[in-house]
């Protein structure tokens, strides 16, 4: 419930949704992380463009070749397919350029794939049969059942074999790429260096910990409802002034975090709707506030705790900060290896007409475009009004975000 006027809709909107992320680069900062975004409220979709029949490249043979290995033509139409249906879908009209980017992040994510292979033989990483299976099921269990995976594969438009594949595909990078990266450290100079030269991160403003009891009043509410709801609201007040303040938001509260007491976390000036701000910074530690009204309702808010401004001490933050810059200088390492990985091999398209062969040695090309370097995959996300202020693309599964 943060960022005046603006940020308050989440808490009042959905639940808190917790992030199942892998191992992501952390920004050297040692900052507490704010609580995860809440998905807004989500409006009548447009109808959608009217499903085109997918036309798939013309050509036979390989798509593509990484030191004479071939890339079926099958594998990239089957994946071009796929991605085409889930844009449709997803009510996307998919213009020609676009179609045009998707095929060349296709090829590449192809060709990347094939090349990591490559050089996990030569290194020596295998996948165990065991190994493979017990993560393959480990992942399955996420979808919670067996019906809930098939329904998540008929919606993507998929195969279990094809999620399978790809699956493998990045338990494989996962490990080529911690070889790439196993040496990496990071010095206690390097650590104290990255927290003297930038001072301003470790700058913690005074902020204020509140909890509240919503009592939620629709916006096409008649008189009668809001006079029903400030009734209530009064009756709780009560209560509250004296009682249990967790007990009564968890049984009165009408907002996701009535499942948490009404607790709203940390928060800084301006991060909450005026009415509410003006009311919960002037209070005491403890104290309970009058009847405050918001264009979301009526709120009880409790006071839990004032935490004046400083700065956060070296001892605090430096492992955080050894993190974030390990796993800068590991990702570095990952598009190092890449690079060289791509300038040492022979890479070949036929996506398009003619082949664009990529000679060893010389300027890599990718149909007619410049060789990008590894991708970050980019995080889908939807439309969300956020908690605390702070694209959607398809993930190509290069090297980890920075």
């Amino acid at each position: 419930m943060h960022s005046a006027l603006r940020a308050l809709p989440t808490v009042l909107a959905a639940a808190w949704l917790v992030g199942c992320t892998q191992d992501k680069t952390e920004t050297p900062t040692g900052e507490t992380k704010a609580p995860a975004t809440a998905a807004a409220p989500t409006e009548a979709k447009p109808t959608a463009p009217t499903a085109e029949a997918i036309e798939l490249p013309a050509g036979d043979g390989p798509v593509a070749k990484v030191n004479a290995q071939e890339i079926g033509r099958d594998k990239f139409n089957r994946e071009y397919k796929q991605t085409l249906e889930r844009y449709q879908k997803a009510r996307h009209d998919v213009q020609p350029a676009l179609r045009e980017r998707l095929k060349d992040n296709i090829v590449r994510r192809l060709v990347d794939a094939e090349l990591i292979r490559q050089q996990a033989e030569k290194m020596g990483v295998t996948l165990a049969a065991d190994e493979l299976n017990t993560k393959w099921e480990e992942h399955k269990k996420r979808y919670g059942s067996e019906e809930a995976f098939k329904a998540f594969l008929e919606r993507a438009g998929t195969s279990a074999d094809d999620v399978r594949e790809q699956f493998e595909a990045n338990l494989l990078r996962e490990k080529v790429f911690a070889k790439v990266s196993e040496d990496v450290k990071v010095s206690a100079a390097e650590v104290k260096k990255f927290y003297d030269e930038n001072p301003a991160r470790y700058d913690e403003p005074e902020q204020v910990k509140a909890s509240h009891i919503l009592f939620r009043v629709q916006p096409n509410a008649t008189a009668e409802e809001k006079a029903a709801k400030e009734k209530k609201a009064k009756e709780v007040l009560a209560k509250a002034k004296k009682g249990n303040f967790e007990a009564l938001a968890k049984e009165f509260g009408e907002d996701p975090t009535k499942d948490r007491g009404g607790d709203l976390g940390y928060f800084t000036k301006g991060r909450m709707v005026k009415p509410f701000e003006d009311a919960v910074w002037k209070l005491k530690v403890g104290q309970v506030s009058d009847l405050v009204e918001t264009q979301f309702g009526f709120h009880i808010i409790k006071k839990t705790d004032h935490k004046k401004a400083r700065k956060k001490p070296y001892d605090e933050v430096k492992e955080s900060i050894e993190r974030s810059l390990a796993a800068r200088q590991r990702n570095q390492a990952i598009r190092d290896a890449l690079a060289k990985w791509k300038e040492e091999a022979n890479i070949e398209i036929f996506l398009k007409g003619d082949p664009a062969v990529i000679n060893a040695g010389q300027p890599k090309t990718m149909l007619g475009r410049p060789q990008l370097t590894p991708a970050q995959g980019e995080k889908a996300s939807s439309p969300a009004l956020q908690i605390r202020k702070g694209e959607s693309k398809p993930q190509t599964g290069d090297a980890p975000a920075e």
